[in-house]
């Protein structure tokens, strides 16, 4: 009997640990982080301070163990509410000013009675087992990535962007790895098979920032006056490296640029950045050290003109995040978009001086413009501004409007306002909100201030609602008409200035600035025809006369601006995304286009074009056309595009001959332009379209035993012991399906537990 009753107390105590708890706001131990839960903890908790530690063993599939102390004040005792994404399980310890402490677990949250906690200073030490969702381990290295809520999966925590922190961290690592954090190491120590690598404390950081990056890694420096860059890399072809020389150049081209036009310097300790493969993104912005994805950033040996302007963008896209998004942060993840829009927007800016061939506004079009318009036109599309009820729906909010729309309503506030109105505000912002959060509503504040504009109300119909308007045009006599309508009916008017040609005697362009939903323009002649949004600055679905439009489809490739060519060209493809033009009518116009383009992102973007217009063809016409495509990706001048319509067929080819010369082309190699990721996705595609030859091209094997018996694998194995793993891969390969290979560079890596949990960011 006292064996029975001494169990039962124990099973007592064991429920105290995981336990519901009921409260007059039961949102705050909701699963994730509820906007009430970060409310209250941004109005009680104050100076906070983490400190942490990770023994991180070689073997990946040792679990690795934490340690983190959490400093922070109160003006009063009160139940304390942590954050942690894992099985309750892995909490080995918790104590609360140097006292154990009894807790409750529940849905994800770590919580503390109020009995333990004091006023002022409080410290709580917990041990745990640092949880895999966001260390992403592989056999020679991992990394932490922590957007927008992952921070928890790791370690416990407050994760809210506005609960900004100083993190110190200490890692021990297997002797032959190298550590890079958000800032730079203080000591290190060797012991036996072990070392202990101690960072300094960071400045505030959102917990989203925080990162560590640690493994077999090589490294190179770069400086230039007193500035200091080192880059990490696990990539190995001499080639690719020497790439290295022209990053560090445009990364230290992006933080003078910064610094210049915030007249704020370089807000963190050092800046660092370290490309790996298989990284989920093209960037992340971690403090002092952006990790970047390899193929972005080592291109190919021939890349195409996009190629390396997106390189270039990316580098300056994460280094403008180092003051918008690092310095200042959103307050909470409904305004992500302002970190995002003004990347984008400076990433632009910053671009221009190092491409000075390329025409920027051209490249801003298709770049921004044409991206956000393929989403705004569509039902699904939202706002900027989102409403995120819970942090664990963050990764919902990310998108095509976020990334393209925001920045292209950020060029129309800057018209709106002025450019130099502008950057006073801008930096009025950062030293205002400094190492803090801000919201998008506190920037419209500061930039009022700066203009006798409304940006309240231009804000509100660009930024807080959704869609795009439809703008018609009319001609009578010398009378210009334009209609704008709101496709939702809500009687909204959106706030934009761009150029109208007129063509007839002599061609004359007119500025028109809308405002209303009715604009009339008295023109200085009866044109025959108009051609709107000549300079590509306009947003929506832009409708001219019939007259116009049967023009234009005829003779567009005649135009001689590049920038209204581009124009007009993107204006076409939003009518017949509309319905509003034949396909036959568009395929003809593309192919009239093709021909003939001479600027390699005008013939980016006939490409990308095709592809729609060649899905809704006819089978006899669409032998005809693709083997014209064919022809092209041999004889067109531009060497890029010549690429760019090889790549074309190798995903749209559907007439069984040119699948033929496909194949033919796969045996051989012979197309030196295309890199080892365009032959592995021919031979994927190959391998779709002739399945009875599919085994020679995509290698495979029928399982013949287990719970996946009859099941189609790609070869593997394990590694044995001194074998290489190009050693291992051939030796498999001969096994399994009795064919010799020769072994060549890594494309990528893959983690087969990401393949279908992980979440894609722009």
């Amino acid at each position: 009997m006292k064996t029975y009753i001494g169990y039962l107390i124990v099973m007592c105590n064991l429920l105290l640990c995981s336990c519901q708890q009921t409260t007059s706001n039961p949102r705050f131990y909701d699963e994730g982080v509820s906007q009430e839960l970060a409310i209250l903890r941004k109005q009680e908790i104050k100076e906070l301070k983490y400190k942490l530690y990770f023994s991180i063993p070689e073997q990946k599939s040792v679990p690795v163990n934490g340690e983190i102390a959490i400093e922070f004040n109160l003006d009063a005792p009160q139940e304390i509410i942590l954050d942690f994404r894992e099985k309750p399980e892995k909490i080995k310890s918790v104590s609360v000013n140097g006292q154990t402490a009894r807790y409750e677990f529940h849905n994800e949250h770590i919580i503390l009675p109020e009995k333990n906690i004091v006023e002022g200073k409080n410290n709580i030490t917990i041990k745990f087992i640092a949880g895999n969702q966001s260390l992403n381990r592989n056999d020679e290295f991992l990394y932490t990535l922590l957007v927008p809520d992952r921070a928890r999966t790791l370690f416990p925590c407050f994760e809210q962007p506005n609960l900004k922190a100083t993190f110190s961290l200490r890692l021990d690592i297997p002797t032959a790895w190298k550590a890079v954090s958000n800032t730079y190491i203080t000591k290190e120590e060797t012991k036996g098979n072990c070392k202990t690598v101690t960072f300094a404390p960071t400045e505030p950081l959102s917990t989203y920032l925080f990162s560590f990056v640690t493994g077999k890694l090589e490294h190179q420096e770069y400086t230039e006056g007193n500035r200091k860059i080192s880059a990490y890399y696990r990539e190995t072809d001499s080639k690719k490296v020497a790439q290295l020389d022209t990053i560090f150049k445009q990364v230290t081209a992006s933080l003078n640029w910064l610094e210049e036009y915030t007249n704020v310097p370089y807000p963190f300790a050092k800046y660092d950045f370290i490309i790996l493969p298989g990284f989920q993104y093209g960037g992340m912005e971690h403090t002092g050290a952006t990790l970047y994805n390899d193929t972005q950033m080592f291109l190919s040996e021939n890349p195409t003109p996009d190629e390396e302007l997106r390189r270039t963008q990316l580098i300056a896209h994460e280094t403008a995040h180092m003051w918008f998004g690092d310095l200042v942060t959103m307050n909470w993840f409904d305004d992500v978009w302002t970190k995002e829009v003004f990347a984008n927007y400076f990433a632009a800016l910053i671009t221009e001086p190092l491409f000075p061939q390329v025409n920027h506004q051209l490249n801003w079009m298709k770049t921004y413009t044409a991206a956000s318009l393929s989403e705004d036109r569509t039902p699904g599309t939202t706002a900027i501004r989102q409403p995120l009820d819970n942090l664990q729906n963050a990764g919902l909010i990310y998108g095509q409007i976020i990334y393209n729309k925001a920045p292209v309503m950020m060029v129309k506030l800057v018209e709106l306002m002025g450019k130099e109105a502008f950057r006073e505000g801008i930096q009025e912002y950062l030293k205002t909100y400094a190492y803090a959060n801000a919201t998008w509503d506190d920037l419209i504040q500061i930039l009022n201030s700066k203009t006798e504009q409304d940006l309240t109300a231009f804000s509100d119909v660009w930024v807080n609602q959704k869609g795009m308007p439809i703008i018609n045009f009319e001609v009578s006599g010398k009378q210009l008409t334009i209609h704008q309508q709101d496709s939702y009916q809500r009687g909204l008017n959106w706030p934009q200035k761009f150029n109208i040609t007129l063509c007839g005697t002599r061609d004359t362009t007119i500025e028109a600035s809308l405002t209303d939903s009715l604009c009339r323009i008295m023109l200085p002649f009866t044109p025959t025809r108009i051609l709107p949004n000549t300079d590509g600055r306009g947003y929506g679905l832009f409708v001219p006369d019939n007259n116009s439009l049967h023009w234009l489809l005829e003779h567009w490739q005649e135009i001689d601006n590049e920038t209204t060519r581009q124009a007009v060209l993107m204006m076409m493809h939003e009518n017949y995304q509309a319905k509003r033009i034949p396909n036959t009518t568009w395929m003809n116009a593309l192919l009239n286009g093709i021909h003939c383009e001479k600027n390699p992102l005008i013939a980016s973007t006939l490409t990308n074009y095709l592809s729609s217009p060649l899905q809704e063809t006819s089978s006899v016409e669409r032998d005809k056309i693709e083997n014209e495509l064919y022809r092209l990706s041999y004889s067109h001048p531009i060497p890029s595009c010549r690429i760019q319509l090889l790549r074309l067929l190798i995903t749209e080819t559907a007439s069984p001959a040119m699948i033929q010369c496909l194949y033919s082309l796969w045996e051989t190699e012979r197309v030196q332009q295309l890199n080892e990721k365009d032959y592995t996705t021919l031979a994927y595609e190959l391998a779709l379209r002739i399945p009875e030859q599919g085994k020679e091209i995509l290698f495979a094997t029928q399982r013949g035993y287990g719970d996946m018996k009859g099941s189609w694998e790609f070869p593997g194995g394990k590694i044995e012991p001194g074998e290489t793993p190009q050693e291992a891969l051939k030796r498999e390969i001969q096994e399994e399906l009795d064919t010799k290979i020769k072994v060549g560079s890594l494309i990528d890596t893959l983690k087969q537990s990401k393949l279908i949990t992980q979440e894609k960011e722009v």
